[in-house]
């Protein structure tokens, strides 16, 4: 649920809600306890009513679960029962606070308040990252594609790694022989321009390429071999990223070794070497962003289960409670 100035007019309404139940409820709990000279518990009028009202928006807060199941009906749009979960849901919490006066009581209520906070604290979480991390991802990982497709596109841009050097540089061997080459290799020795830089787009990625002449960038063999065997050291992180050692996973020293390699080839070698440095970098925003995707969902199976138990542990106290009126 994302909060952004064209909501306001969504969320106002439940956050006032929200703030009049709990101010209404507040004021009506310290008169009492002021009445009373102590903080009455849940077996008193306010206590009670207190806490009927927050377990009736956790009852509430749970159906958001089968409102989801049946969205093919079409009851109420998705985006009012989220406003509603959101802000109704953090009411809930000064409203059992109120019921409990203020005491976590015996071991029951106590595990209830304490699943209770984590429930509202992991929301909470959620909540934020979902309003600040996909904005930062937008920003700062313009190579950004579909989370699931990262390890495919990753090998797509090894290849193009490979033919952009193989079209630009020839081949590693020391007798080139086009007889032996099979019919792709064979094209891309022959052919003059690729497209390089670019990331193999599934989805939305917005990463774009250039065009490359790949005219024989140099006849040296020492150029050759050198961007041969950076592409040796290199193709494993552009395939498997961080989880392999390599001398580009971290940015300075990436830009440290690509500098020492530049300095080692001709100039004509610069613009393949810029390619190669274009995707390691584009490596690393794919490794960026699958940890922001983790940080992103990771919170809901954990707020999910909180939930669950929070049912199951009011209901047992709703239980005891009757029972020992």
């Amino acid at each position: 649920m994302l909060l952004q100035r064209n909501q306001i007019r969504l969320h106002l309404p439940f956050a006032l809600l929200a703030f009049i139940l709990v101010f209404g409820c507040a004021v009506w709990y310290v008169f009492d306890s002021r009445n009373a000279e102590q903080w009455l518990g849940g077996g008193s009028t306010v206590g009670l009513v207190c806490g009927v009202i927050a377990g009736a928006i956790i009852g509430f807060e749970m159906l958001l679960w089968p409102r989801k199941a049946l969205r093919r009906l079409r009851l109420i749009p998705t985006k009012y029962w989220l406003a509603v979960h959101l802000w109704i849901g953090l009411a809930s919490f000064p409203l059992a606070i109120l019921h409990s006066g203020f005491h976590l009581g015996g071991y029951l209520p106590a595990t209830l308040m304490i699943v209770f906070a984590l429930t509202i604290f992991s929301g909470v979480y959620g909540w934020v990252v979902q309003n600040i991390l996909p904005k930062w991802l937008l920003r700062n990982l313009p190579a950004e594609t579909i989370y699931s497709q990262i390890d495919h596109v990753a090998q797509l841009a090894a290849e193009d790694a490979k033919r952009m050097l193989i079209a630009s540089c020839g081949q590693r061997r020391t007798v080139l022989d086009l007889s032996q080459l099979d019919m792709e290799e064979r094209d891309l020795s022959l052919t003059q321009t690729i497209v390089i830089g670019a990331v193999r787009q599934a989805g939305k990625g917005r990463t774009s390429g250039r065009t490359l002449q790949t005219k024989q960038v140099n006849d040296s063999r020492d150029d050759r071999d050198r961007l041969w065997n950076a592409f040796d050291n290199i193709e494993s992180f552009l395939i498997d990223g961080a989880t392999v050692t390599s001398p580009v996973t971290d940015r300075r020293e990436s830009s440290i070794w690509f500098n020492r390699l530049r300095k080692d080839c001709s100039q004509e070698s610069h613009e393949v070497i810029d390619a190669l440095e274009e995707l390691c970098d584009q490596r690393r925003q794919f490794d960026t962003q699958a940890v922001v995707h983790r940080w992103l969902h990771s919170w809901l199976p954990l707020h999910i289960g909180l939930s669950l138990s929070v049912s199951v542990l009011l209901i047992v106290h709703i239980w005891t409670a009757l029972k020992y009126w």
